[in-house]
């Protein structure tokens, strides 16, 4: 059946299009066994009162990129959820384009443990980021009926 890395190479199954990466304008920038970059625009759509991007948002590209660095490791069939996140935010951003780069650091076969950095647009580091997901089996797809 395969990893889910070849499907995310070619642009097909990746969480990071539509539905909740939407507002956020997350794009898979590159994919590879147990490593994914997402990247987006920030700007003041994004901001806090305070002028700066709001830490969920950062929080959400690099949970993301560490859940899909997940996935490339495991079978089409099973994905992986949060089960805890810890997340250090280094230095604020302001606009420009942000990247969030998750790696595996151990995959097992039901806990992986990942990690991610966020880099703000002259490639410093904005947060780094650690994460257990733990792996599920998908449920049956039910067929589309017309």
């Amino acid at each position: 059946m395969g990893t889910w890395l070849e499907l995310f190479k070619s642009g097909e199954g990746h969480p990071a299009r539509g539905g909740w990466a939407e507002p956020y304008g997350i794009e898979v920038v590159h994919v590879d066994e147990g490593h994914v970059v997402l990247q987006f625009e920030a700007s003041e759509k994004h901001h806090q009162p305070n002028g700066v991007v709001q830490g969920g948002v950062l929080t959400a590209i690099a949970d993301a990129a560490m859940g899909m660095a997940g996935m490339t490791v495991q079978e089409v069939g099973w994905a992986n959820t949060t089960i805890e996140l810890k997340i250090n935010f280094i230095r604020p951003v302001i606009r420009g384009l942000v990247s969030a780069e998750g790696k595996v650091v151990q995959a097992g076969k039901t806990v992986i443990f990942l990690e991610a950095e966020v880099k703000n647009e002259e490639g410093k580091l904005a947060a780094l980021a650690t994460s257990t997901v733990l792996a599920f089996q998908l449920p049956p797809q039910e067929p589309v009926r017309a």
